[in-house]
């Protein structure tokens, strides 16, 4: 019987670029419950971390999923620890993200920069297709939920928005916010 996941690295790699290095489950010194690849995209200015190992565990999933967060070279280590971050968050709670869910935090979660909070989304970069993998029936069995990080003025703005973080993302746009920038200033 082959694995409903046959296929994932390949997806993940033609949408988010090769895997050019890995940490393990138990990079920490104790098994966190999933594992932490790296990819280059051959194009874009863009690096991610992606979670591996997080839909084999015991969670309320709606489908299955893995945590992604995209960067600037050079920031793959704040990209992985808003992975591990948001992972983490999963497991302590027993269930998955949603999408349109998100976090905030009384302090930075990336230490000299404004970025407190976190929003769930589909990738905003890369085409849908990205954000579900199919088996070879067709059937979606795993989503990539992607981690945007935001400012705490960002976030509040999302809370007061009528159209909330479409609106956010409207004011990204805009304002050409490189929301790849995990050291940026809030846009808002």
């Amino acid at each position: 019987m082959t694995s409903p996941y046959e296929g994932l690295l390949g997806h993940a790699e033609s949408y988010l670029g090769p895997v050019t290095h890995a940490e393990p489950p138990d990079v920490l010194g104790y098994n966190r419950g999933f594992a932490i690849g790296f990819h280059r995209h051959p194009e874009h200015d863009m690096v991610s971390a992606a979670s591996t190992g997080l839909r084999f565990q015991d969670l309320e999933f709606q489908i299955p999923e893995e945590i992604v967060c995209s960067a600037r070279p050079g920031q793959e280590q704040e990209a992985s620890y808003l992975v591990h971050f948001a992972a983490t968050s999963a497991l302590k709670n027993g269930k998955g993200h949603r999408y349109g869910g998100g976090y905030r935090n009384a302090e930075p979660l990336i230490p000299e920069t404004q970025i407190s909070s976190l929003a769930y989304s589909t990738h905003p970069y890369l085409p849908h297709e990205f954000d579900h993998f199919h088996n070879a029936d067709g059937e979606a069995v795993l989503r990539f939920i992607t981690v945007l990080p935001m400012t705490d003025l960002e976030f509040r703005f999302v809370l007061d928005e009528k159209d909330g973080f479409h609106g956010l993302m409207e004011v990204w746009r805009l304002n050409r916010t490189d929301i790849l920038d995990l050291h940026r200033k809030s846009a808002v």
